[in-house]
């Protein structure tokens, strides 16, 4: 213990007289490290948060297709859906995406029946203003559009819309802890999204069914396939592994191109290792005079390697979980949400998984310790009055 505690603070000392080069490489790691860290952390994190917004979703959602593309159904169609054996609800909904030059983006255009809440857990709470008054041509907006469009409650804003519609109060504004049902979305009377969409009174854009059995819902969509021909159906498991799947699609993507500078960082590692300098030559040669054996200088040399890779990675990690989990992930989180305009703005959950973390952590210290042991022992080997000599 002695012996091990004695070539550790020896390792140390090493480092602090070659502090410049310590921290360039070391910090050079960590930016490395905190950007794969950062998309691993990110796309777990969207993965889980799509998980949860599928909870919230339809069991069975089913659309009606012509030329391979969606269009609208009849909200009778919902009568035949009803008398499936295990549905207990047929919805007619009604929203679609309304383009506004101001934000050279798409909101997105909900409507609710007079009988639906305007705000059910699924979608969010009001933080402003009150709700919305049946008929009184009155809309909520979700806190991130408000805020892009400058809207405060009371203010009027008549959407671009294919027909002629009266101009909505904004009567309040909501947030969600799933801010994919609140950062682009407008909630307004259904009359009204007929209007701003161009849909006809007996339109609706799909129909929502609820399942009273999850297991059933495999039956109750085939079914629903049966009694409206051409019609696609979607469950909700489809639906949440689509999401996944996206979000890792995407964050694989940026993984892969962020290892590569990994790996460069590695073999620059490796070229400034495997070439020691003279002094380094001299160094090791005077340890070897007095008495330091081929193996304690291999293990100093790796104690300064790790202790270097142990700083790096701690770094990285905590900086990539700074920037995904306190800071919002900005510069990476447009890319793997995949939004054209507004973002979701919520605060990340945490879903980090300490395999995962030890195996990254391996990942870089392993190799990076390992870089360092072929050109110590090399001068290791040499006989010290040669290598003082040269």
């Amino acid at each position: 213990m002695r012996a091990a505690t004695s070539i550790f603070a020896y390792a140390v000392a090493g480092l602090r007289r070659r502090a410049g080069q310590s921290i360039a490489l070391g910090l050079a790691l960590a930016l490395t490290l905190t950007l794969v860290a950062a998309v691993l952390f990110l796309t777990d994190a969207l993965r889980a948060e799509s998980a949860r917004a599928a909870r919230a979703m339809p069991d069975v959602v089913v659309q009606r297709l012509v030329g391979g593309r969606p269009t609208v159904l009849q909200t009778s169609d919902a009568a035949l859906l009803a008398q499936i054996d295990g549905v207990t609800s047929v919805r007619a909904r009604v929203w679609g995406y309304l383009f506004l030059p101001a934000l050279q983006g798409n909101v997105t255009i909900v409507g609710l029946a007079d009988d639906a809440p305007t705000l059910d857990p699924s979608r969010g709470v009001l933080s402003a203003g009150a709700d919305r008054r049946r008929g009184a041509h009155e809309m909520l907006v979700g806190d991130t559009l408000a805020r892009s469009l400058g809207l405060a409650v009371g203010d009027t804003l008549g959407l671009p819309t294919p027909k002629p519609s009266p101009a909505l109060r904004v009567a309040g504004t909501f947030r969600s802890d799933l801010d994919l049902y609140a950062a682009d979305v407008v909630l307004c009377d259904d009359a009204d999204a007929r209007a701003l969409l161009g849909l006809a009174p007996g339109d609706a854009t799909d129909l929502a069914l609820t399942v009273a059995n999850p297991a059933e819902r495999k039956i109750a969509a085939q079914t629903a396939l049966e009694r409206i021909p051409g019609a696609r159906v979607l469950e909700k498991e489809a639906l949440s592994r689509v999401y996944a799947l996206a979000y890792g699609r995407r964050g694989g993507l940026l993984l892969a191109a962020s290892i590569p500078a990994l790996i460069a960082l590695l073999v620059l590692a490796w070229h400034r290792t495997s070439g020691l300098s003279p002094d380094d030559k001299r160094e090791i040669a005077v340890l070897k005079a007095v008495g330091f054996s081929t193996s304690d200088v291999l293990w100093a040399r790796m104690a300064e390697s790790l202790v270097i890779a142990s700083f790096a990675t701690a770094l990285g990690l905590l900086s990539a979980y700074a920037w995904v989990f306190w800071m919002g992930a900005p510069g990476l989180r447009p890319a793997l949400v995949g939004w054209s305009v507004l973002y979701p703005e919520a605060r990340l959950t945490p879903e980090v998984d300490l395999a995962q973390l030890v195996g990254l952590s391996l990942a870089v210290i392993a190799p990076f310790v390992g870089l360092s042991v072929v050109p110590a022992w090399r001068a290791a080997t040499v006989d010290p009055m040669d290598a003082m000599r040269g």
